[in-house]
């Protein structure tokens, strides 16, 4: 794979000045990545991977093996097992027939089980579908972020040029890292394309299981607002979390700016054993942040210019 972290850098540092700042309609509607290395098709007990899940029903056929975890109905497999999530355009409660049709024996869904569901088909019912993904999809690749060292950044502007410095630095110690943002998602295995800023939880624990199994110890993400209000990093532990700054953007899903810096807060209230909370802002939001957040550590301020 060619060397990408200098050029990546000076493209992304261009970007984030002329103000390419995530479109919404581009990056949070799309629905898969390509799948990483670790994706290929392994057998789980259902009972194992909805350790830590909260269900409202009990689970029935703890033993079934379920081979694949997905959240876009195109990408089932037989044997695999559906979330169906609410979409920003789409709900994928709609797409269930279809997942049914491709081989999916497991259905997880927030609604309960309509009569029409065949039944050979397990139904799960489920208080926060997309919490439940994050959890089952770090089952099922063996907790990957438990053995990396993450990097997230967030804000409005600036996240593609640190993300790509942070990985630039980490890099240069001769350390493998991976890399995900505006630009690609990129493992020690290879590039792949970026349909949104911030991965899918599922696709996020793949593409971490595979830098994990390549050796790697660090992996660097843009933490994008819709990213953390849909329980993408759920459960992801972060070792270092930035905070560039905060303009008035994305207003048409947020409603209130208030509720933008909530969303931005989410990423330091992942409550890691040990953080160092870094910002590049204004004083009013990273003070904010300081006195608002989980562990009210001294805050490292980068300023610009």
């Amino acid at each position: 794979m060619k060397d990408v972290s200098k050029s990546s850098a000076n493209t992304a540092l261009r970007d984030d000045r002329a103000g390419n700042r995530e479109p919404a309609a581009k990056k949070e509607s799309a629905v898969a990545a390509a799948p990483g290395q670790a994706a290929a098709l392994r057998g789980m007990k259902l009972g194992e991977l909805l350790r830590g899940v909260e269900t409202i029903s009990a689970p029935p056929l703890a033993g079934l093996e379920i081979r694949g975890v997905v959240c876009h109905s195109g990408s089932v497999q037989p044997g695999g097992m559906f979330f169906a999530l609410h979409g920003a355009k789409a709900d994928g409660n709609a797409y269930v027939a279809q997942a049914i049709s491709r081989g999916a024996v497991v259905i997880a869904s927030e609604h309960s089980r309509p009569a029409d569901a065949p039944p050979q088909v397990v139904w799960l019912q489920v208080r926060e579908p997309r919490k439940a993904l994050a959890i089952v999809a770090a089952n099922y690749y063996g907790h990957p972020a438990e053995a990396l060292r993450l990097v997230g950044i967030t804000g409005t502007n600036g996240k593609t040029t640190t993300t790509h410095l942070v990985d630039s630095i980490l890099k240069a110690t001769g350390a493998k890292t991976g890399l995900f943002g505006t630009i690609a998602y990129r493992t020690p295995h290879g590039e792949y394309p970026s349909p949104n800023t911030t991965p899918e939880s599922v696709h996020l624990q793949s593409f971490l299981a595979e830098i994990r199994d390549a050796g790697g110890k660090y992996a660097v993400l843009e933490a994008s607002s819709h990213a953390l209000t849909m329980d993408r990093l759920w459960g992801c532990r972060f070792a270092a979390a930035v905070f560039t700054n905060l303009t008035r953007e994305h207003m048409d899903y947020h409603k209130t700016f208030e509720d933008y810096f909530a969303a931005k807060r989410h990423l330091f209230d992942s409550r890691p054993a040990r953080r160092r909370e870094k910002s590049r802002s204004s004083r009013r939001w990273s003070e904010k942040l300081t006195c608002t957040t989980s562990s009210r550590q001294s805050a490292l301020r980068w300023l610009w210019g």
